[in-house]
């Protein structure tokens, strides 16, 4: 049995490769549009963060599984001193790439996020963590590293996907003419499901549902506590018109 972690890293090579929705970095314009205006990106697939999540934090940053040139390019813009963690090798390409093409710097590193961070206690005064967790299989390790790391009044702010989704085959969620029938029990394990003869591929690699025990419990268990919350959707998947299919968390580390 291959690691799982190590094909999800030759998966986001590959989308970022053939330039996925969440691997295309800001252009100059694009940038300078960020240096003039407010913060502005997503963790999730259309809202952007609120600015209040901002307010009254540090300038040390830390994008966790968000390389790819977006979220960290907008918040050098804006004066952040950004770290990305990411284990793609291209998405830490194109991170490198604005960062030089926009006379920034920024430090990359290639590590696996189920492992203990690289990084020192209290390093960072914010985490931002774009929906990625559903590529990994326990939560409760990278939610105690992300307490670790974070100074005390920090945040995590954390995107992530609604469980239900996986209930359905692909197929049924890429395309509103096949009926949505539930295939799958709750919480998804894509590991096991390889293991029991499932195919995989690079268009989706493995995968896996969460709790919400395991998402929000499981910040709670590391010790944050939720400040705030929204909701989200995807309208290019067909069970998006029936209901959200991401979250965004906001957690403080008191």
């Amino acid at each position: 049995m291959q690691n799982y972690v190590a094909y999800n890293s030759r998966l986001w090579d590959a989308w970022s490769e053939d330039q996925n929705t969440w691997s295309i970095p800001l252009t100059p314009e694009q940038f300078q549009q960020a240096k003039d205006g407010s913060i502005e990106f997503v963790l999730t697939p259309t809202r952007t963060v609120p600015l209040s999540w901002f307010e009254g934090l540090g300038k040390d940053v830390l994008g966790l599984a968000s390389g790819g040139g977006q979220q960290g390019p907008v918040m050098a813009a804006h004066g952040y001193r950004v770290t990305i963690l990411d284990n793609s090798m291209r998405q830490l390409q194109s991170e490198r790439m604005v960062a030089e093409r926009e006379d920034y710097e920024v430090l990359v590193l290639q590590a696996d996020m189920t492992l203990p961070f690289p990084f020192k206690d209290e390093s960072f005064d914010m985490i931002i963590h774009p929906v990625s967790n559903c590529y990994i299989e326990d939560l409760q390790p990278t939610w105690n590293e992300c307490y670790r790391v974070l100074r005390h009044g920090g945040v995590l702010m954390a995107g992530w996907t609604n469980p239900i989704l996986y209930m359905f085959d692909d197929e049924a969620l890429d395309n509103p003419e096949i009926p949505l029938i539930v295939r799958h029990k709750l919480p998804y394990n894509g590991r096991v499901e390889v293991e029991k003869g499932a195919e995989l591929s690079l268009d989706t690699g493995y995968q896996f549902s969460h709790t919400l025990e395991a998402q929000i419990g499981g910040q709670l268990k590391a010790g944050f506590l939720l400040k705030d919350f929204y909701e989200d959707s995807d309208p290019g998947i067909h069970l998006g018109a029936y209901t959200s299919l991401f979250a965004a968390s906001l957690a403080v580390k008191l």
